[in-house]
């Protein structure tokens, strides 16, 4: 059993509608297991502007707060590991036993980012005179798009998204 693929952009599931697709193959048996939809320019202007409205909220919740729903995504992870192990290799032709074992290690990392990003000190940094006093202070930015090799389809996302989730993503020099 494969999963029926979408977009899935501000709350909505978008499918064909008018989008080029391309088909996913199963390597170990050549057959077309399901149609990939591309986003069309449209798509992408809608997810960006969906991802402004929800950093200006995010960007309020605190560390502990961040860490809480990322340890509750692994917990999620964790739960459908044997599914989510299944498609790994229906897609990338994995035997089983290592795409559970990557889904487990992609568990492992949401979890290990809840921890880090409690952990978001500012800092003082000395200066060149001892009148200047710089502070290092952790300052959300914005929406980032991230790009991932597809070798590792659980664990690169898993680390590009949750240490972008847990942090303020960026460190301001005053």
């Amino acid at each position: 059993m494969y999963p029926e693929l979408g977009l899935y952009i501000d709350g909505v599931w978008l499918r064909a509608e008018g989008r080029v697709s391309e088909p996913v193959i199963n390597p170990a048996t050549e057959q077309v297991i399901a149609d990939l939809w591309h986003a069309t320019d449209a798509d992408l202007e809608r997810a960006l502007a969906s991802a402004q409205r929800a950093f200006l909220a995010w960007r309020k919740v605190s560390s502990y707060d961040r860490a809480r729903v990322l340890r509750k995504a692994a917990d999620i992870v964790r739960s459908r590991r044997d599914d989510i192990a299944h498609t790994l290799t229906l897609e990338q032709g994995k035997i089983l036993a290592e795409s559970r074992a990557e889904v487990d290690a992609a568990a492992d990392i949401i979890e290990w980012a809840a921890d880090e990003g409690r952990r978001a000190y500012g800092r003082v940094v000395p200066g060149r005179a001892s009148d200047i006093r710089q502070l290092v202070v952790p300052e959300p930015v914005g929406p980032a798009a991230a790009f991932t090799p597809w070798n590792f389809p659980a664990t690169t996302p898993a680390r590009k998204i949750s240490t972008a989730v847990c942090t303020e993503n960026f460190i301001r020099i005053e």
